[in-house]
C-alpha cells in the first residue's frame, strides 16, 4: 500500500512539472509578426494618439466655475456646483456623468472636494479632495490616472459651460508614435502578449 502510495504521489509531482514547464515555454510571437502587427497597426494608433492630445468637456448644471492651469501646479480658478457632463476625457475615457463639488486654486496652492459619479461609457467615478500643494504622486494623478497632472486646461461654467484640456505627455507620444516608438506604451496590437 505505501508503494502504490509512493507512486501516485511521484507521479502527481511529475505531471505538475510536467505541465508547469509546458506553461512557461508558451509561444511567443515571432519577429516578422510582431513587425506586421506594428505596421497593420500603424495609422490607427497614430490617429487615436492624435485624440489623445486633447480633452474637452460640456456640462450643464447649477455650477458656475473659471479656471486656467498650466499644470496642477500652477494655476487659478474657482468654482462650486453641480452638473451633469460629456466627456472626451484623460487617458481614452468617454462618456456622460454627475459631477458635483467645490475648488479653488491660486498659483500652486488650492482647496477642492469634487465627485464624479452616476457615470456612463468608460469613465471611472471619483471622490477627490486635496488641500495645498497638488503633487504628481497623488492617488488620483498616479495609481488611478483619471486624472493628467500635467494636463494645460481652461474652461468656464455659468449653468452651461466647456472646459478643454491639452496634454503635453500625449504630443510626446504621438510624436514619438511617428518614429514607432510607443513612449507610453499604449499602443494597440494585434497580437496578444
Amino acid at each position: 500500500m505505501k508503494k502504490i502510495a509512493s507512486a501516485a504521489l511521484f507521479a502527481f509531482a511529475l505531471f505538475t512539472a510536467t505541465a508547469c514547464l509546458n506553461a512557461q515555454e508558451a509561444e511567443k510571437p515571432s519577429w516578422g509578426r510582431i513587425a506586421a502587427d506594428k505596421a497593420l497597426m500603424y495609422i490607427p494608433n497614430r490617429i487615436v494618439e492624435l485624440f489623445d492630445i486633447f480633452s474637452l468637456e460640456l456640462e450643464s448644471g447649477v455650477t458656475v466655475k473659471c479656471g486656467v492651469r498650466l499644470t496642477h501646479a500652477f494655476g487659478f480658478g474657482a468654482g462650486i456646483g453641480p452638473s451633469g457632463k460629456l466627456s472626451k476625457d484623460f487617458n481614452r475615457t468617454y462618456g456622460t456623468s454627475l459631477n458635483n463639488g467645490y475648488q479653488a486654486y491660486f498659483l500652486a496652492l488650492g482647496i477642492g472636494d469634487e465627485t464624479r459619479e452616476y457615470t456612463y461609457g468608460n469613465l471611472p467615478p471619483y471622490w477627490y479632495q486635496y488641500e495645498g500643494v497638488q503633487l504628481p504622486t497623488d492617488r488620483i494623478f498616479a495609481v488611478e490616472k483619471v486624472k493628467d497632472y500635467w494636463a494645460l486646461e481652461a474652461g468656464a461654467a455659468f449653468l452651461v459651460g466647456a472646459k478643454a484640456a491639452i496634454h503635453p505627455l500625449n504630443i510626446a507620444d504621438f510624436l514619438c508614435g511617428i518614429f514607432c516608438y510607443d513612449l507610453l506604451g499604449n499602443d494597440y496590437n494585434l497580437i496578444i502578449d
